[in-house]
């Protein structure tokens, strides 16, 4: 039995060096003698594989979104809205967060959360559920939950241990208001 061969170019590379091809079944021969390809990893046009490099945020972004953050870290913030905070889509500013934070952020709102939580626990006499409240937790046990896991102590046991060390050195103005108004509404009461 004869079996004929036909030849088919392919273009393969961003050189585009040629190379020739049997067939689906047959192995296609190159003009390099060192390269074995086959036919069903060539394409008929030059193909590149598209690894997409995710760009971080600019550092006015950065800036922009902590501070947003720290603004608002009593209520609910969405990302949708971080987004809009640096004209961006949610899901380009969640990825681009990522490569700039090295982590979500969900989890770094809610780390911003727990150093709220951190500063007026040991700045204020107040209940554990006011200054959940006050650090845009639902309560005091999802502050209890979410502060152990972070810290590693309890709330209550941070308390305890940060007595008379309060500095105000890397506060955020914005916290600070928080833990003002709640001594002076202490103070009158």
């Amino acid at each position: 039995m004869t079996r004929t061969v036909s030849f088919i170019p392919f273009l393969v590379g961003p050189g585009g060096e040629r190379v020739w091809g049997l067939g689906p079944q047959d192995t296609a021969i190159d003009l390099r003698p060192e390269s074995r390809v086959r036919p069903a990893d060539m394409a008929y046009s030059p193909r590149r594989t598209s690894h997409k490099t995710v760009a971080g945020l600019s550092d006015w972004q950065k800036n922009k979104v902590v501070r947003y953050i720290d603004e608002n870290i009593d209520g609910c913030i969405r990302v949708q809205e971080l987004g809009d905070q640096v004209r961006l889509s949610a899901s380009r500013f969640s990825k681009g967060f990522k490569v700039s934070f090295g982590r979500s952020p969900y989890d770094y709102v809610l780390s911003r959360r727990v150093d709220a939580a951190k500063y007026l626990i040991s700045s204020t006499d107040e209940p554990l559920s006011q200054i959940a409240q006050a650090c845009g937790l639902s309560d005091q046990a999802h502050l209890s939950k979410v502060f152990k896991r972070l810290v590693g102590v309890t709330p209550l046991k941070w308390r305890r241990l940060s007595a008379g060390k309060c500095t105000t050195q890397h506060t955020p103005a914005s916290w600070r208001r928080f833990g003002s108004a709640d001594v002076h509404a202490s103070a009158s009461a």
